[in-house]
């Protein structure tokens, strides 16, 4: 492990979570309501799975359909149709949505699938009927909730602008997606800090997009969401061999990467002023030298969360873009396709990323 502070971690899994800390205590949902009534009221809206945002006149516009062709190869397309059915439902404050059956019901209900893929919506319904008739029958999917339907809609609302802000005070529309990931790195951690104390465990990805801190797992999600929401294929995963951790499975250019924005947050190291890009497009080598071994990788979307159980690899074998031994970001050459980075001693190289 590359820097002294120990990050921990309990990914989640199904419907608890857990605090980074160890021996923390693990809360349930009756208490995450709890402290969700504690954060701001916040949003989201609609596009098609195989886009990325959607641009009008050089600007993104929020993508309420984020996708990941690597999840896809797991999660039937029925899953898909629900998902977009219910976030569509949900922007419109309605209570039913299309969905082809029980298992897709389950899917785009649970709590991490939402807080991942439609964060504003974590913990903000519940899978049920107001009337008492059955959650899911005849193709139908219901949901009641928890909150004053225009309240609702109101923290959906400032969470989109929230979201086009952040994407696009930070990427441009023709970056490459290499630059869309690198861009949006440096955004994570010059401008998130990591929480030592007990996490709330209530909305943990909505609640670090408003608060700006969290714990790995926060760092994971939020680096997915924002690079999906480009048209950049990422998930948050993480791993329970070695150091219990997560950080975010990226796919580039058909290739796999590991990117853990929880250790380049300038937060972790006093009087730094340049990001590390010791986290950035690492291999499973590499991550396997940080003890975060990915012999059993687990991505929190995955229906079972193990990638074991399934037959899709989540390698990552490129050493392409190695930037290691704490050599920080100096500038990028957008033209030339440069990146320019300092070494640990001073001295100043380039990497070509056209490659």
């Amino acid at each position: 492990m590359k820097i002294k502070k120990i990050i921990g971690l309990i990914l989640a899994a199904a419907f608890i979570l857990s605090a980074c800390n160890s021996g923390e205590t693990v809360q349930t949902e009756s208490s995450l309501e709890e402290t969700t009534s504690a954060i701001e009221k916040i949003v989201f809206t609609e596009s098609e799975p195989e886009t990325s945002a959607t641009e009008t006149q050089g600007k993104f516009e929020f993508n309420p359909h984020v996708y990941s062709a690597q999840l896809a190869k797991t999660v039937p397309q029925e899953h898909w149709d629900a998902l977009y059915s219910l976030c569509d439902a949900l922007r419109a404050g309605e209570t039913t949505f299309k969905c082809a059956d029980e298992k897709a019901y389950k899917w785009v209900t649970d709590i991490t699938i939402m807080c991942c893929l439609f964060p504003a919506a974590g913990l903000q319904f519940n899978a049920e009927s107001s009337d008492g008739s059955p959650a899911f029958e005849n193709g139908i999917g219901k949901i009641t909730y928890k909150t004053d339907i225009d309240e609702w809609k109101k923290r959906e609302a400032d969470f989109e602008a929230m979201i086009v802000d952040i994407i696009n005070s930070t990427v441009e529309k023709d970056d490459t997606d290499f630059e869309k990931a690198l861009k949006l790195y440096l955004y994570v951690a010059k401008n998130y800090t990591y929480e030592h104390d007990v996490v709330q465990w209530d909305n943990y990805v909505y609640k670090t997009f408003v608060k700006k801190t969290g714990q790995c797992i926060n760092f994971a999600a939020v680096y997915a969401y924002l690079l999906m929401q480009v048209g950049v294929d990422a998930l948050p995963c993480g791993t329970y061999d070695g150091l219990c951790h997560a950080w975010t499975y990226v796919t580039i250019n058909g290739k796999g990467y590991h990117i853990d924005t929880t250790w380049a947050l300038l937060d972790n190291y006093a009087g730094m002023e340049q990001v590390y890009l010791d986290y950035f497009m690492m291999s499973d080598a590499e991550r396997n030298n940080d003890n975060c071994l990915v012999a059993d990788l687990t991505v929190d979307v995955l229906p079972g969360i193990w990638v074991k159980y399934t037959d899709v690899s989540y390698a990552a074998t490129d050493n392409s873009y190695n930037i290691r031994s704490f050599s920080t970001f100096v500038s990028l050459d957008e033209e030339n396709k440069i990146l320019h980075y300092r070494t640990m001693d001073g001295a100043d190289k380039e990497l070509r990323y056209d490659i």
